[in-house]
């Protein structure tokens, strides 16, 4: 394929897919509630699809982002390409007094709910124990 024409393939499957972003869908929300026991963020964008969205835990961080896919694709050297436009990305530093380990995340009625559960409080608060070297 000469550069020419993979530039005006890309730049329109681009261009298809950003009048799909800003015609055909809304802005992505974002939304942080407190309960008793929990933190629950939820996300929802209107016109996305729920395996669109995506929630990490890198480290201490939550990551929280929505990707639209492009609906054409096309084969270079055997291998099948798609575009990906991020709408949407947050990255938020994870609390101390949130169990990380059991971080949940549902799809429920087009929007997602990220679930924080809070520690222990014996989790929170421990003795640390003074070793005498001498």
């Amino acid at each position: 394929m000469k550069a020419i024409e993979n530039v005006f393939q890309g730049t329109g499957g681009q261009i298809d897919l950003l009048n799909t972003l800003y015609g055909g869908s809304s802005q992505t929300t974002m939304n942080v509630e407190r309960e008793d026991e929990r933190l629950i963020i939820t996300l929802s964008a209107p016109g996305v699809k729920a395996n669109s969205f995506n929630v990490l835990v890198e480290g201490s961080k939550l990551v929280l982002y929505t990707l639209l896919v492009g609906t054409s694709e096309h084969q270079e050297d055997g291998i099948s390409q798609r575009l990906a436009v991020p709408m949407f990305l947050r990255v938020l530093d994870i609390p101390s007094f949130v169990d990380a380990d059991h971080i949940e995340a549902i799809h429920e009625q087009g929007r997602v709910m990220v679930m924080l559960p809070f520690k222990d409080e014996e989790q929170m608060h421990r003795r640390i124990d003074i070793k005498n070297l001498f």
